[in-house]
């Protein structure tokens, strides 16, 4: 049986910044909604809901995901510059 090893390239670089990327605008959409619930919950005198809505979770979720996108990236950056 023969081992096949991944030889980095440029397009596994390209693949991880395209990810990133739309990871990085579903964050972006995400943190939009949140602001949003954060005026109307502030302007309706709720503060203490502001990190306990739904929108909230979405959002840290959201980061999370463009975090390791990020990461994945860099690590495909760094495999191909050796």
């Amino acid at each position: 049986m023969t081992k096949t090893t991944h030889d980095p390239s440029q397009n596994d670089v390209a693949r991880a910044e395209t990810e990133a990327l739309a990871l990085q605008d579903a964050e972006e959409q995400s943190a939009q909604r949140f602001v949003d619930v954060r005026q109307r919950l502030v302007a309706s005198n709720q503060p203490d809901e502001v990190t306990r809505c739904d929108e909230f979770r979405e959002w840290m979720a959201a980061r999370a995901k463009t975090d390791e996108a990020w990461g994945r990236w860099a690590m495909a950056m760094d495999a191909v510059q050796g």
